[in-house]
């Protein structure tokens, strides 16, 4: 038994509810049951009474709950006591945030001689918001996401603003209602959500085309009808003079940067090591 199903059987035990167990641990209500089940088989006995107010521990779920509560704070004692062990961090980053903010971060640490090593997972930010939830990564560095859940933070560090931009060649009336093709980096990305929903509201037609390099994206503004829309500070990194950037009314082309991580967690110390060389970057720029 590992400490995370130490964790799991704590939970379940607790909360005497498999419903509301389900919804924060991300397991289907049967998947919990069968751990339940599988739990009592363990020991033998039931730990769970089924009653008309639902389910309630037995003596023997109480006696068991205590059990698990003792080891887990034996084990949380060992980890204090050899110290942290585990210095690697999986970093979740945005497209456009490893780009503006990747080489500096790793530069940062290596003059510091910080004893974390981090690596990175590319992805929009939805995807790596949920991954933060399941603990598929430790972090995530990204455009602040339309869902939060409630086990995480989501530490604003900055405010970020985004160009849509074509070719000054082919600039577009959006009142034609012409079908434009929209660029894009991520298809996730909120910016790209954000330019999606303005030419929906507008009843623009358009397509979106997803294009992991910025340089290939100014490329393709030569073809009429197309626009992108990107970071006004990764657009900085790709001095292009022939550009037109629109000021679209009713589009807010603001999007805050956050720092997302669990509350807890044992790496927890790390992370917020990382969050202060992230936050001293940024008062630099």
């Amino acid at each position: 038994m590992n400490i995370e199903e130490i964790a799991l059987k704590m939970e379940l035990l607790e909360r005497q509810n498999l419903s509301k167990s389900a919804e924060i641990t991300n397991y289907t209500q049967s998947a919990l049951t069968a751990k339940v089940k599988k739990m009592e088989r363990e020991i033998g006995q039931d730990v769970f009474k089924r009653t008309p107010q639902g389910l309630k521990l037995t003596e023997v779920g109480q006696h068991y709950l205590q059990f698990l509560k003792k080891v887990a704070e034996q084990y949380e004692d060992f980890l204090h006591t050899i110290g942290p062990t585990q210095t690697s961090i999986l970093v979740g980053t945005s497209h456009t945030t490893i780009k503006i903010y990747g080489p500096s971060i790793m530069n940062a640490l290596q003059t510091s001689r910080s004893p974390i090593d981090v690596d990175f997972t590319v992805e929009s930010s939805t995807a790596l918001n949920h991954k933060v939830h399941l603990a598929e990564i430790d972090c995530a560095l990204t455009s602040n996401p339309i869902k939060h859940y409630s086990d995480l933070h989501y530490d604003v560090l900055a405010t970020e603003t985004f160009e849509v931009i074509s070719s000054s060649a082919h600039i577009i009336d959006f009142d034609q209602r012409t079908p434009v093709t929209l660029l894009v980096l991520s298809k996730g990305c909120m910016y790209t959500h954000a330019l999606a929903q303005w030419l929906t509201d507008k009843q623009v037609p358009f397509t979106m085309k997803e294009i992991k390099s910025v340089s290939s994206i100014l490329d393709f503004l030569e073809i009429e009808h197309t626009l992108a829309v990107l970071n006004t500070k990764l657009l900085a990194l790709y001095p292009c003079p022939d550009l037109h950037f629109y000021d679209l009314d009713g589009l807010h082309s603001v999007i805050e940067t956050v720092y997302i991580y669990k509350k807890d967690d044992s790496k927890q110390p790390l992370i917020l090591q990382l969050k202060q060389v992230i936050e001293s970057l940024l008062e630099q720029n």
